[in-house]
């Protein structure tokens, strides 16, 4: 028989991660916990694209995400090497990196992930064992050898029948021999010293079937098959050990005993195979254990809700939460932020605002003390919550959109009616009255909330400030109420409402006289995207700070300069395209043919766009400069589907809602001060280790600022955008100015007002 042999090289490619820490921050979630790993008084857990580090003796956690360089990815599988001080983190794509213990230095290994002999879909990192310096690891296509010394591959190679490519779960080395547990050709196993292992014929199918899992515990080998049930495998007979009877999540050796995670209950077993611990509850939460490890005489198993648990060694029933803080989730859906809060909803309903399949998910809250997570049972167990509208008011007092069960009230983070059907003149879908559509809300100047009751014969719908639902035909607009899906909605300073519809274009309501139009492609002056149907999907509306509309659909951006004149005999509606050059001056569409997700504009009237594959953009108040495009290439975002965005205008603070988790970047972009008082600049003095820009806020929307040294020689001169301006500390962008007292001379807009302040620069 001709024997088969392949060897997958690998090319050295290690990357250091690059650190975004100095203009960004996670908010990420630490409670989907996928992989857990032990050693020398810690515990190392993987949630979804995290990794956290708990110091069981100091009780401290460490966290690393995207900001200080992990891919933001899907991770796999890790595993900590106490004899070379460093975490390997797998990848769902193979990826793989290096923390090292000593700096927390982040090394991306791409090989794998790019090796274009490869299938994409069979480049997971299943498992991984520690030999002898090597690291084996467990994948779709076969087993990897990787140095731990060097941090390079060694020899890859495939095993299946004649040199192809299975799908390897786990690996383990016992008394000479290693093993492999396969999908669909066994446990396979080979002499380890065999200087011909990329022979695909030395690795013997000792064990025919379908393992999930093989390890090494007490002198024996174990294997676990498909069937849930551990076997004993001695001289190519396996024997039952244990026959779980529900789906095992985990199959590993820990703290010197063998842990078995189920369904249903974690198993754990010492030295002699004596039980010693078996836990199978979690009080007032279902089990829903993903893995658990034994460190310090203690267990700690990772929940897909709760987090790290860790629980009590002598009676395995009392438990703590471990994991850091954060959000719920971190698939976002809608994001709502105020000068100090921070609202997440997780939705969701999808493109073609279908909200089904049904999802029960909670909502978080982000205050100046820290983070308040309201389960979904603590908000009568309503479906898709997928938006929060802060009352102007009182921003304790919200109000949350079900796409499914109504309209929620809550006051201080508790709620306090849920408006449906059965309680209000709501009407629901046709014919379902109690499918409550509900997709956003809008308070007006007057503190009334607007939103719509989509699909329901009268969709417009107005909360007023004493508690009474009114409704509204909007005949004009809703030329087919029931059959009309309804999405977002924003409102004018006048008082004119505009709301998104999947194919119907935006019906616009006049709140003040109750009159009720269409902007559809048939309107002449709207020149919506072409897409499939006569009007794209509405995903976004905008009213920016010059009273534009700004739209987005499932295929490009418009804009409506004159929103206010909508119901203007006189006035020709104009919703268009906005046309820049590209980097050859040729004209084009800004964000031709991209899903636009949402829209939200910062104190400078600058917007920020964001996506739902391309991550997201800035562009200035007109459109007609890109000024920055936030991807997974150039900056810590996890994916470029982002969902949502929104802006803290005191702080400048821009949060990013991705399906992958929250993030925010610092752009020093403020809303105008109503006046000069606090004018600052910072740092101050600015010293010579500091390369970055000085940051002048407390500024007056359009107020000009000198900067001058001492004998009046004027440096810099600009008008600021919003309430915020920077300065390089360089003359007019040529040299660095020398070391001295700089003044800084900001005049009002109004020419009225006058503030001067300091600033120290050492050279």
């Amino acid at each position: 028989m001709k024997a088969f042999s392949v060897l997958l090289l690998f090319f050295p490619c290690v990357l250091l991660a690059q650190d975004f820490s100095g203009q960004w921050k996670s908010y990420f979630s630490y409670y989907n916990i996928t992989d857990l790993d032990e050693s020398e008084n810690k515990i190392y857990a993987a949630a979804e694209n995290v990794y956290f580090v708990y110091d069981i003796s100091s009780q401290t956690l460490e966290t690393l995400t995207s900001i200080q360089g992990l891919s933001g990815q899907q991770i796999s599988k890790i595993y900590h090497s106490e004899t070379y001080r460093l975490t390997c983190i797998g990848y769902e794509n193979g990826l793989l990196q290096i923390v090292m213990d000593n700096n927390q230095n982040i090394f991306t290994i791409v090989d794998i992930r790019d090796k274009i002999s490869i299938s994409p879909a069979n480049k997971r990192i299943n498992n991984f064992f520690e030999f002898e310096g090597i690291l084996y690891i467990a994948t779709d296509f076969g087993i990897a050898e990787y140095n731990l010394e060097s941090l390079e591959f060694e020899e890859s190679f495939f095993i299946g029948k004649n040199g192809g490519q299975i799908q390897v779960n786990q690996i383990t080395i016992s008394e000479g021999k290693i093993y492999a547990a396969t999908t669909i050709e066994g446990i396979k196993t080979a002499n380890i010293d065999d200087p011909n292992l990329i022979d695909s014929q030395n690795w013997l199918p000792e064990y025919p079937g379908n393992w999930r899992g093989v390890l090494s515990f007490s002198n024996q080998v174990f294997g676990l098959r498909n069937n849930n049930s551990i076997y004993r495998l001695e001289n190519g007979s396996p024997l039952v050990f244990n026959a779980i009877g529900s789906d095992v999540t985990g199959f590993n050796v820990s703290g010197g005993q063998l842990m078995i995670t189920a369904a249903d209950r974690v198993l754990a077993y010492d030295s002699d195979l004596n039980l010693k611990a078996f836990i199978n509850q979690i009080q007032d939460a279902e089990f829903n254990i993903n893995t658990s490890v034994a460190g310090n005489g203690q267990y700690f198993l990772g929940h897909t809700r709760l987090g790290l648990l860790n629980f009590d060694s002598s009676d395995h029933q009392t438990y703590s939460e471990i994991s850091p803080e954060g959000p719920l989730l971190n698939r976002i859906f809608s994001l709502n932020a105020t000068p100090t809060d921070l609202w997440i909803s997780f939705g969701e309903y999808s493109q073609f605002l279908n909200p089904y399949p049904l999802n029960y998910r909670g909502l978080s809250h982000l205050t100046p003390n820290g983070w308040i997570n309201i389960q979904v049972e603590d908000l009568g167990n309503a479906a898709e919550l997928s938006q929060v509208t802060i009352d102007p008011e009182d921003p304790k007092h919200v109000f949350v959109s079900s796409y499914f069960d109504g309209l929620l009230e809550i006051f201080d983070n508790q709620l306090v009616q849920i408006y449906d059907n059965s309680n209000s003149n709501l009407e629901g879908v046709a014919g379902f009255p109690d499918n409550n559509r509900i997709a956003a809300s809008v308070f007006d100047n007057q503190n009334n909330l607007y939103f719509t009751d989509s699909n329901a014969p009268t969709p417009v719908t107005r909360l007023t400030p004493n508690g009474n639902i009114q409704k509204f035909e909007a005949e004009d607009g809703f030329l087919t109420p029931t059959e009309t899906n309804t999405g977002k909605l924003v409102i004018t300073q006048s008082g004119i409402l505009f709301i998104a519809t999947l194919k119907d274009g935006i019906v616009v309501f006049d709140t003040t006289t109750n009159q009720s139009s269409l902007i559809t492609s048939n309107v002449l002056g709207v020149d919506f995207p072409d897409v499939f149907n006569v009007n794209p999907n509405i995903t976004a509306l905008e009213i920016d700070q010059n009273s534009r509309l700004w739209i987005g659909t499932q295929a490009g951006l418009r804009v409506l300069p004159n929103p206010n004149s909508i119901f203007d005999d006189v006035t020709r509606i104009n919703v268009s395209p906005i046309i820049i050059e590209d980097v050859d001056g040729l004209p084009q569409e800004l964000l031709f043919e991209q899903f636009i997700t949402d829209i939200a504009t910062d104190g400078a009237n600058n917007k920020w766009i964001a996506t739902a594959d391309s991550g997201v953009f800035q562009v200035s108040p007109n459109g007609r400069e890109i000024l920055n495009i936030f991807n997974i290439e150039n900056s810590p975002l996890p994916t470029n589907s982002v969902k949502t965005v929104a802006i803290n205008q005191i702080s400048g603070e821009v949060f990013f809602g991705t399906t992958s988790g929250l993030l925010s970047y610092s752009s020093k972009i403020t809303a105008g001060n109503e006046s000069l008082e606090n004018l600052r600049a910072y740092p101050n003095p600015v010293r010579p280790s500091y390369k970055g820009l000085v940051t002048i806020d407390g500024l007056t929307d359009g107020a000009n600022v000198k900067i001058t040294d001492v004998t009046g020689n004027l440096v810099f001169e600009d008008f600021a955008d919003g309430g915020t301006l920077q300065w390089d500390t360089r003359a007019f962008g040529k040299h660095r100015v020398a070391s001295g007292v700089y003044l800084i001379i900001v005049t009002g807009e109004d020419q009225i007002e006058n503030k001067v302040g300091k600033i120290m620069i050492i050279r």
